[in-house]
């Protein structure tokens, strides 16, 4: 079974969120489907294995 990772969403340099997804690519369409505008949106997610 795999593990959520916490991903923190970003929109032109102000913090907005952070998502829960099991990839990138899943955390990138939730953020599509919860904001209407994703221009200037950075998903950043910590390393495998950091520390939380």
């Amino acid at each position: 079974m795999r593990n959520l990772r916490s991903f923190v969403v970003i929109q032109n340099g102000t913090f907005l969120f952070v998502i829960h997804a099991y990839s990138a690519r899943q955390a990138r369409t939730l953020v599509a489907a919860r904001l209407a505008d994703t221009t200037g949106v950075l998903i950043v997610a910590p390393r495998k294995g950091s520390l939380r």
